[in-house]
């Protein structure tokens, strides 16, 4: 595709993908608050490990089997329907897999409670594996439209089951299920907007599918194990308790950020993919990691200044201790910002094989270091945390981004300078803000004043210091939220800090 039609398409996907990110958000916040209240920590504690197996199910079926429609430059029948065919078969040996070993390897490892979790989730992956070439067609089509209504359907029927599950008294159970129900609810939906072919076997396309879709599909293990390992080494060596406090704090700084990320996540690919100029995909990259940055670092920053007020508002006071390991992880959550993409990006110049290696090596280092910390207690771990995630960061463009795509870490320090100096300012003012207003007022007006004074100081300052990053944020706003404003934001141009090479 030209430039000019992939900047089009990019931001109608925008628009979409940020609307189910807003009302997805929405939606998460507000179950999250109902369920911390329904369900223990403990019982949080066990769901954190089982819950990964879901995760799983949606990435190995995808990953595998559907991918590489994405990313061949033409696809035929032949591949479609042997793509339907290795899903099902696949989704089914995995999920029979998970059933059988659940009380026989992880029964000893995490214990029954959470052993009898991951048995309930073996049928993921045959419902996962319904709507997958589905979901690979729209996003070859980049039909944002029908992929985010069909993600916000699965997004409420998953937290409307957990919710009514929780008020009967099901516990973790009821976390399970209601994921097991939103999966199911994506992939009919999927089915429904983009039909699959009946499964046929073809030798010829199966070798085209398995040559990119194994690379991808461990490369994808990979990162989800990466993502919950910590969980399931906290589950092995502390109490349930401890790792539900874990799984919380980690989801405030690091985790919920990624509502906003999975909105250029899911453009990435599929946007990236059609662009054939190397120099084009990196410009792209780097406004995508600016504006970025631009719009998660100060949420992240407000909750490092209100999380003493807001998780114990929110969840409730046996929550508490979360508080200074989330306030410490959302540094790293701003790491992980700057990471997002990345996956994708290698994706799209057809190198899963360098993503699975270097992935591979992340996940041994990021295991190893939690298992050292993990009986120095959370703020040991949270620490830990962040010193691995700005490791990965430097590799990420070491490694990868800077050999395939010309991109270098010394070319995106410079612009993460405006999301840096906006936050430093930020939290200068919110914080003592904070500390005055706690005591005398109540914590849900603590929580408004201080969260609007510091998105306001944060705008005072790229407006007055950093005007092309101001404009770009305003150019994002006017095309998610197009209300009379699309006309003057095209005047706004998308610029750099840096000069292109």
């Amino acid at each position: 595709m030209k430039p000019d039609a992939i900047r089009k398409v990019t931001l109608t996907g925008l628009r979409w993908l940020a609307l189910k990110s807003v009302l997805g958000e929405v939606v998460g916040v507000t179950s999250t608050v109902i369920l911390a209240r329904l369900i223990s920590p403990a019982e949080f504690g066990h769901a954190a490990v089982a819950l990964l197996f879901c995760l799983l199910a949606v990435i190995l079926t995808f990953e595998g089997f559907a991918s590489a429609l994405v990313q061949r430059p033409t696809v035929d029948e032949r591949h479609l329907r042997v793509a339907v065919l290795m899903s099902l078969v696949g989704g089914t040996i995995v999920g029979a897999f998970v059933l059988i070993t659940a009380p026989l390897v992880w029964r000893s490892v995490f214990g029954a409670e959470t052993a009898r979790l991951i048995a309930l989730t073996a049928p993921c992956f045959v419902l996962a594996s319904i709507g997958t070439v589905s979901r690979a067609t729209l996003w070859r089509r980049l039909d944002f439209r029908r992929m985010t209504q069909c993600d916000l359907a699965g997004l409420m029927v998953g937290n409307i089951v957990s919710i009514v599950l929780a008020v009967s008294g099901l516990g973790a159970v009821a976390l399970v299920v209601g994921t097991m129900a939103g999966i199911t609810t994506g992939s009919v939906g999927m089915l429904l907007s983009a039909p699959e072919p009946l499964p046929r076997w073809d030798r010829a396309a199966a070798r085209d599918i398995a040559h990119f879709g194994v690379h991808a599909s461990m490369a994808g293990l990979v990162t989800q194990l990466f993502a919950n390992i910590d969980y399931w080494i906290l589950a092995a060596r502390l109490s349930a308790f401890t790792t539900g406090i874990y799984y919380r704090a980690f989801n405030l700084g690091v985790v919920y950020q990624g509502k906003i990320s999975n909105v250029m996540m899911q453009l990435a690919f599929p946007v990236y993919s059609r662009v054939q100029d190397r120099g084009e995909m990196r410009r792209l990259h780097e406004r995508a990691a600016r504006v970025h940055a631009v719009v998660i670092f100060p949420l992240l920053a407000l909750l490092f200044v209100l999380a003493p007020v807001l998780i114990p508002f929110a969840f409730g006071a046996e929550w508490t201790p979360a508080i200074v390991p989330a306030q410490i992880l959302a540094i790293a959550g701003m790491f992980n910002a700057l990471l997002t993409g990345y996956p994708q990006v290698m994706l799209a110049v057809g190198r899963p094989r360098d993503l699975m290696r270097f992935n591979c090596c992340v996940l041994v280092t990021y295991a190893s270091a939690i298992a050292l910390a993990a009986s120095h207690g959370l703020v040991t771990v949270a620490i830990t945390v962040v010193v691995v995630y700005a490791l990965i960061l430097a590799g990420a463009y070491r490694f990868l981004l800077r050999p395939h795509l010309g991109v270098s870490v010394g070319r995106l320090l410079p612009e993460m300078g405006p999301a840096v100096v906006g936050c430093v300012a930020l939290v200068a003012i919110c914080w003592p803000l904070r500390i005055i207003m706690e005591p005398v007022l109540p914590r849900a007006v603590t929580l408004l004043l201080v969260g609007c004074i510091g998105l306001a100081v944060y705008g005072v300052v790229l407006k007055a210091l950093f005007a092309p990053t101001w404009g770009d944020l305003k150019l994002l706003i006017a095309r998610v939220i197009p209300v009379g404003g699309i006309v003057r934001a095209r005047r706004v141009p998308m610029t750099s800090t840096t000069p292109a090479q």
